[in-house]
């Protein structure tokens, strides 16, 4: 019985009555039809004997409210125009507010139900029939929203789009009305007692007894791990963002349970991520600090890929031990304000499977019921204090099927494949990620030069499958591919040449064992090339996890010493895979001497490719079927890599003579190098996206752009988004680079786009020709502009326009984004420091509050 309990089901049920219905409608000002058909099914539903409760405009600014006003058990009818570009522009207001003012799974104990239909206005057949797909594409934000809140939609049962354009509109009216009917019926049924209500509570009822949980992770493979966990949480109230002062802060307000995933480097050190927070942590305005006394959360320990794992070590505790002391300095920076660690545990993506992480959220589950009731103790020894709950040990892994490689000249001579699923987190990504074609790439430097590392690409691919609902600012993750080179060697190493390479290969069942589910590293079948290119991280030296795998297979024996001698210095491994050294998959195994390795062998226990992240560079609302990147090329001269190889030989981990090829001098970077230099339109890629806190204000308010170099990525999606929006307030962009003649990007695109008043001429800015110019003011600064002129950065630049910059945020509530290096962002945030009144203080409070945004790496 939703929101009560069932034995006093049947009592309330008389006064409970029928659901109500709500009708909501978002119409496009021009030539929008979902008014007239809004009021059409009002008309059919009386006809019906049904009445309507209220109609509103989601246009109206409080449309959220009414929304959240629909009573328990109530029908929430939303008919809204939309077009190729997607909804109207009520429609795209409901949703942003939706998301922004509704917490996850908040109406969920109301037990609502949306009826939703998508309202197109077409002039032609032609162009309605070749446009659905993007129409109806576009209008689904809406109940994915209603979704997101809680709401359960309908879609199985009504029809969801008409063309007012070309339809007949009175069947689907009729159908339609129909559905919501049997919807009120079906809800009346459940209230007084009827058919459908058991000894088991609605699953509405069951999961508003979970409490809220949010992950917060610090480092890209701790989202990921998140991300794996969220998707198994017991009753499903969980949802994953990027940790920082606001969220943990916004956590606390929330009373939500809090994971705190951190990732932990190859050194067994915080990620740059982890070490951020707990630095931004130690700084934390008064305000936070007294909010964060608050917080009691479960801190979880992620080993990044390169990091040992627990089949690498002497055993799973001291895999636990080290890495819960990795993550240490962040647990301390809270537990200093004053917050609670209920429990410690640790994950290893490359180990861990579904069950495994079940067991560990039950586990936190537990532990947050069991609670720490009083202000949390003070660590002893940087361990938790007595009362605290003790780490908890990875459960033990599931038992796998020993798989067995197998090959053939084509698909069909391999047999049926054997169903699989993926082994550990990582190789998720390649089960669930899109394919996407390359539809364009293009250098944007004035004067590249790939063997210095100078080139930035811009990369076009299609927006197919779920990339269709990227958003503007949002976090694309790509799979890269590793060098043909590197490809053809890993071959040989395998006692393979390259015409081996297109032969297709799948995992089976070793020695005849059970041929049910099997979990494999990648999907199959696929050929040995794309399996050595696209799934097996071939640019870096084998992890420990490989070299203890394959010890007890090699065939020479001084080989196996060498890599007995590497397995127990752990200075040394560190050496072997730093960056420093660089060394490559093959160019390890060919210093060591070792001939072959079993295919088998080296393709279960290569380390796994892993997916890159970029932010996207285009507007979803002016190219909702692309997406474009733009990616500068990695790479560093490796001067100390020769000394590194010394050190190993004299350590025994490697033989006497062992080199490094002549041409090892340079490291790149495996995905930007591919980016810049051998994609090409017509490839085919791997990828996924996911939104970041970078996205336009909902108010008219200026906006204030600081980025260099591959940082304007984001900015050239707005100035696309300002440019099809009413925008009236400033744009400001603020740009840096080397040289305006070598690598000033999108050059003429970003030029373009500032107002004509800037030119300086009278005529010109009373011109009004070709498309909107969005940028009010472009600032660049030039750090390397030759000819004797002063070099600049984007904090110079900022400090010039102070007067400006102050009126835009603190008269105007303006929001500032900034992309681009650690260097120069922290140096923005202390230019702003310097601009603003209040100083840092008033920095940190408009982070907190989401109107200074920052992304920053390396």
């Amino acid at each position: 019985f939703p929101g009560g309990d069932t034995a006093g089901a049947a009592q309330g049920a008389e006064a409970v009555g029928k659901p109500e219905i709500h009708m909501f409608f978002a119409q496009e000002e021009a030539d929008g039809a979902a008014k007239d058909i809004c009021d059409a099914v009002v008309a059919e539903l009386k006809g019906k004997g049904l009445d309507v409760a209220g109609i509103q405009s989601l246009s109206d600014r409080k449309a959220a409210e009414f929304v959240k006003k629909v009573p328990k058990r109530g029908v929430a009818v939303v008919i809204a125009d939309c077009g190729p570009e997607g909804l109207c522009t009520a429609g795209r207001k409901i949703v942003r507010t939706m998301n922004l003012e509704l917490d996850s799974k908040s109406l969920l104990d109301k037990d609502l139900h949306l009826a939703f239909l998508a309202v197109a206005s077409s002039k032609c057949n032609n162009s309605a029939s070749s446009l659905r797909e993007q129409n109806e594409t576009g209008a689904k934000n809406i109940p994915k929203a209603f979704e997101r809140a809680g709401v359960n939609c309908l879609n199985q049962k009504h029809p969801q789009y008409v063309d007012a354009g070309v339809d007949q509109i009175e069947p689907v009216v009729k159908e339609f009305a129909a559905a919501i009917a049997e919807a009120v019926a079906a809800a009346s049924t459940v209230a007084s007692g009827g058919p459908g209500e058991g000894a088991a509570a609605p699953a509405a009822a069951q999961q508003k007894a979970s409490k809220k949980t949010k992950i917060l992770c610090a480092g890209p493979e701790a989202r990921e791990a998140g991300g794996a966990l969220g998707d198994v949480w017991p009753g499903g109230n969980c949802t994953v963002e990027d940790a920082s002062l606001s969220t943990l802060a916004a956590a606390v307000q929330e009373r939500a349970q809090v994971v705190l995933a951190v990732e932990c480097d190859p050194e067994g050190n915080l990620s740059d991520a982890a070490r951020g927070l707990a630095t931004q942590l130690g700084a934390a305005p008064m305000g936070i600090r007294a909010t964060l006394r608050q917080l009691r959360f479960s801190l979880l320990a992620i080993a990044g890929t390169h990091y040992g794992n627990a089949g690498e070590r002497a055993s799973a505790n001291a895999m636990r031990e080290e890495l819960t002391r990795s993550a240490l300095p962040v647990t301390q920076a809270l537990q200093k304000l004053g917050a609670g660690c209920v429990t410690t545990s640790s994950l290893d993506l490359q180990d861990v499977e579904g069950d495994q992480l079940v067991e560990v959220c039950k586990s936190m589950q537990k532990a947050f019921s069991e609670g720490m009731p009083g202000a949390a103790a003070a660590p002893t020894n940087g361990y938790p204090a007595a009362g605290a709950a003790a780490p908890i040990a990875p459960p033990a892994a599931a038992s796998a099927v020993a798989l067995q490689l197998k090959m053939g000249p084509s698909v069909a001579a391999l047999g049926a494949e054997v169903a699989s699923e993926g082994s550990d987190v990582l190789a998720r990504f390649y089960f669930e990620a899109d394919t996407s074609k390359v539809l364009k790439v293009r250098e944007l430097r004035q004067s590249p030069d790939h063997e210095k590392g100078l080139a930035t690409a811009e990369v076009e691919l299609e927006a197919s499958g779920a990339l269709k609902e990227y958003t503007l600012g949002g976090t694309l993750q790509l799979l890269p591919e590793n060098d043909a080179a590197d490809v053809e060697a890993a071959a040989r190493l395998m006692g393979l040449s390259a015409a081996n390479l297109g032969q297709f290969i799948t995992w089976v069942p070793k020695d005849g064992m059970s041929a049910g589910m099997i979990k494999t590293p990648f999907p199959t079948p696929c050929t040995l090339r794309e399996a050595l290119a696209r799934y097996c991280d071939l640019g870096r030296a084998p992890s420990k996890k490989m070299l203890s795998a394959l010890q007890p297979t090699l065939d020479s024996l001084t080989a196996c010493e060498h890599v007995a001698k590497l397995l127990a210095d752990a200075e040394a491994l560190k050496l072997l895979q730093g960056p420093a050294m660089c060394c490559k998959m093959h160019e390890f195994w060919e210093m060591l001497g070792v001939k072959k390795i079993d295919p088998t062998d080296f393709l279960l226990h290569c380390p796994r490719q892993k997916p890159r992240e970029f932010t996207i560079a285009s507007s979803p609302k002016a190219a909702p079927l692309r997406i474009t990147l733009c990616v500068s090329m990695t790479s560093h001269e490796l001067p100390d890599a020769p000394t590194s190889v010394k050190q190993l030989i004299e350590a025994g981990c490697l033989p006497a003579g062992a080199s490094l090829p002549a041409s090892h001098s340079r490291f790149y970077g495996t995905c930007s190098r591919w980016l810049a230099t051998r994609m090409k339109a017509g490839d085919v890629v791997l990828a996924k996206t996911r939104p970041s806190p970078l996205h336009l204000p909902e108010k008219d308010v200026p906006v204030i752009m600081i980025g260099s170099g591959a940082g304007v990525a984001p900015f050239r999606g707005i100035w696309e988004e300002l440019r099809r929006g009413k925008q009236a307030a400033p744009a400001a962009l603020f740009f840096g680079c080397r040289h305006p003649e070598q690598d000033w990007l999108f050059k003429e695109e970003m030029s373009s786009a500032v107002k004509l008043t800037n030119t300086g001429c009278g005529a010109l800015s009373k011109m009004q020709v070709g498309p909107k110019r969005p940028l009010s003011c472009l600032f660049t600064a030039f750090s390397r502009p030759g000819d004797g002129k002063e070099s600049k950065y984007v904090q110079h630049r900022l400090k010039e326009q102070s007067v400006s910059v102050k009126h835009w945020v603190e008269k105007m509530s303006g929001s500032v984004f900034i992309c681009g290096s650690s260097a120069m962002g922290n140096a923005v945030l202390d230019t702003l420091a310097e601009i603003l009144e209040g100083g840092r203080e008033t920095v940190d409070s408009l982070r907190k509050d989401g109107r200074i945004v920052a992304e920053m790496w390396g």
